[in-house]
């Protein structure tokens, strides 16, 4: 396969999805571009080594056409590089832009092989300085894309880190802040309790002071009503005022007797009030001395 300048002047690669080119196109080019000038710089040493023989094959190539009986096989191969020579001129038709050669005497391909290597020489030059420039071009675009797509990666990264730092300065603000107000509350809670547990305490002292004074309050007066029912029994006489008319009869049968004997006749009739208390029958009695004076008289 040829490569001809129009080719490499309207070669077009496929854009790949990140601005760049697609690796195989490139490569594929370049072995292209590889092939043409390995074989474009053989060529150019065949001819070279022609034009060093002085246009030998020129000079054998007139005879050629007239009819021998036994060919030599010596000049056989010098009329394969004249058709080489000829056959393009021939056979090949000069496009647009190209320089287009005819031989007719041996001194016309003399110059038609200078101004051949002359052309394959340019050609090649030019091939190769386009090649490098393709090539400069698609590092430069490869370059710039590994600029761009490592500045753009650096400057999302920088976002990112500069969004969760501020997410993280965000959620430790809020953690203090709520932190710092459940503090407030737990104190104010605790104050608040505090207070109220004082105030009960208060209270309870103040309830058990009231309990205190009560208790201390009724016992004195307890006490002072005990006393003085004690001092009550103690100075108040159970005997009545007045005597009954029997036992004022009772005690004057003798004058003097009577009264020299009342202290007896006062502790019989208590005895007798003792005994008339239970009575005969061990009964206890409502009234026990009138029972006893009865007793007496009977």
């Amino acid at each position: 396969m040829s490569l001809t300048l129009d080719e490499v002047r309207n070669i077009k690669f496929r854009m790949a999805k990140r601005s760049g080119y697609e690796v195989l196109d490139v490569d594929e080019f370049v072995d292209h571009v590889e092939e043409g000038l390995a074989r474009l710089l053989e060529e150019n040493e065949n001819l070279k080594k022609q034009v060093a023989e002085g246009g030998r094959p020129a000079e054998q190539a007139a005879p050629a056409p007239e009819p021998k009986p036994e060919p030599k096989p010596e000049p056989k191969p010098e009329p394969e590089v004249e058709t080489r020579t000829e056959q393009p001129v021939a056979q090949t038709p000069a496009p647009a832009g190209r320089e287009t050669i005819v031989v007719t005497t041996s001194k016309e391909a003399s110059a038609a092989v200078v101004r051949l290597v002359e052309l394959s020489t340019d050609q090649a030059e030019k091939l190769v300085s386009e090649a490098e420039e393709d090539a400069k071009r698609i590092r430069d675009e490869a370059n710039r894309t590994a600029h761009q797509v490592t500045t753009g990666a650096r400057t999302r990264a920088e976002r990112i880190e500069s969004e969760a730092r501020v997410n993280a300065d965000r959620v430790r603000t809020e953690a203090q802040q709520r932190a710092d107000q459940l503090d407030q509350e737990t104190n104010s809670k605790r104050s608040e309790l505090f207070g109220q547990l004082e105030r009960e305490r208060e209270g309870l002292t103040q309830s058990v002071a009231e309990l205190r004074s009560f208790e201390q309050q009724y016992r004195d007066n307890l006490r002072t009503h005990l006393r003085q029912q004690l001092e009550t029994v103690e100075n108040h006489s159970a005997r009545p005022a007045g005597n009954p008319a029997l036992l004022d009869q009772a005690a004057q049968p003798s004058g003097t007797a009577a009264h020299g004997d009342a202290p007896d006749t006062a502790q019989h009739q208590d005895g007798a009030a003792d005994q008339g208390d239970h009575g005969a029958n061990g009964q206890t009695s409502d009234t026990p001395r009138l029972d006893a004076l009865l007793g007496d008289q009977h």
